[in-house]
Formats: C-alpha cells, structure tokens, sequence
C-alpha cells in the first residue's frame, strides 16, 4: 500500500510537472519557470505552504501538497537568488546559476523548534477559539488566500456577498437585518480596522494568513506578519464575544 502511494505521488508530480512546462501564466510572457520542491531539511518531506519568490519581488509561489513549485521569473544572465520561507522554519535565500530554468531544484529548509512549537499552539488556539462559538463561520486558510486575486478585501466581500457599503460611508460594510443597516466589524491583528472595510485594500492576500468570518458580521484577518511575531511571543487571542479589542 506503501508503495502503491508512492508510486501515485509520483505519477501526480510528474504530470504536474509536465503540466508546467506548457503552461505559462497570465501576465508571464517573457519570463522563464524556475522549478523545484521545497523539503523539510531532516525528513526530507515536502512541505506544502512554503512561499518561493524572487528576492527583491513582491510576488511569490506557495508550493503544493507536495512541496512542488514553479515560478515565473525574467531571465538573467547572472543567476537568480530566491528567498523561501515557512511558518515554523527559519526563511533562507538560494542562489541559483543561470541555468536554473533548465533544472529542476531541490530547496531544503531548516526547522526552528521554537517557531514551530509556536505555531502549532498557535493553529490550537484559532481551532478552540471556533469551537465555542454557536453561531455560523466561514474560514478562509492560507492556501485560498494566496491564489486570490484583487486584495484582501476582494477576498471579504467574495466571502460575505451580501455585504454592502454603508449608507453614508464608503470605508465600511454593512449588512441589513429586519431593515435595520449594521456594520460589519473587521479586525486586522486583533485590532479594529481604523480605516473600516477599505483599510483590507492595504493589503494583498499573499501577506495573509487566516480570515474567519462570524455570523457574517465579524471579520477577522490575520496577516502572516502577526502570525510570525505570535509563534515568538506565545500570544493568546481575544476571546470573541470582546469584537475589535
């Protein structure tokens, strides 16, 4: 069964693979495809979640269920340096020659203990968060956030549709219940959202980690920013029934 399983993880990737090397996409035209799989650096297990991106871009590629990624770059002629990153591991930069589009790499990333202690209380503590709320949620994980286009607050308002802009002000979203106009809170952090609704547009969904949404009139976002900081400082989250502390 072992090796059944191996044999069809294999048979995926290389499909993917294949996949990729026809592909090009939207907005890529003149790049070239850096390939590869990111991989824990003891068990050599691939690592899906990982963000590979060229150092100085903004843009990254988060890899797959098996660690596979394949990003756009433009050619140079001096080599390329990436920077790749996981929650849990410490962030490292590879040097590549200029060859790199021609081979496929294999990219080993260094656990850190602490972090990655952090982060699984971390995960804990969203989870039983939820778990004492009754009402209705929606949680949006890492993996959607990325492949998301516009910015975070396209994602909020693909996630509540029936969220509207408040009567008399264009920052915040509201919601109508028994003819009655509500604002829909967001929090960014654990912190109310200064600028309303439109302080999301401040942020591209690749920055984030997590969004739930509560009864359709909370929003919670939760930038990878705050998530690293958390995994260091053991925080504790506010209790819901608290809104925007």
């Amino acid at each position: 069964m072992t090796n059944d399983r191996h044999l069809q993880e294999l048979a995926r990737a290389l499909l993917l693979l294949a996949a990729l090397s026809w592909a090009v996409p939207v907005g890529a035209q003149g790049r070239v495809l850096l390939r590869g799989r990111v991989v824990d650096d003891v068990t050599q297990a691939p690592l899906e979640g990982a963000i590979v991106m060229q150092v100085g871009d903004h843009r990254g590629y988060m890899t797959d269920s098996l660690g596979l990624f394949a990003l756009p770059v433009y050619p140079e002629s001096r080599g390329y340096r990436l920077s790749v990153e996981q929650l849990g591991y410490n962030v490292i930069e590879v040097a590549l020659g200029p060859s790199a589009p021609e081979d496929f790499v294999i990219v080993k990333l260094p656990v850190n203990p602490i972090r990655l202690e952090g982060l699984t209380v971390l995960v804990d503590r969203f989870a039983r968060r939820r778990s004492l709320f009754a009402g209705s949620m929606r949680v949006v994980e890492q993996r959607r956030l990325v492949a998301s286009a516009g910015t975070a607050y396209d994602v909020v308002r693909g996630v509540v549709p029936f969220a509207r802009m408040c009567a008399g002000s264009l920052d915040n979203l509201c919601s109508y219940r028994r003819g009655r106009q509500v604002t829909i809170s967001v929090c960014i952090d654990e912190v109310a959202a200064m600028g309303g609704a439109s302080e999301l547009d401040l942020y591209d969904p690749s920055e984030l980690y997590l969004l739930e949404v509560f009864d359709g009139m909370q929003v919670r976002v939760y930038t990878r920013a705050f998530v690293e900081r958390a995994m260091r400082a053991g925080r504790r989250l506010h209790p819901l029934s608290w809104g925007c502390a």
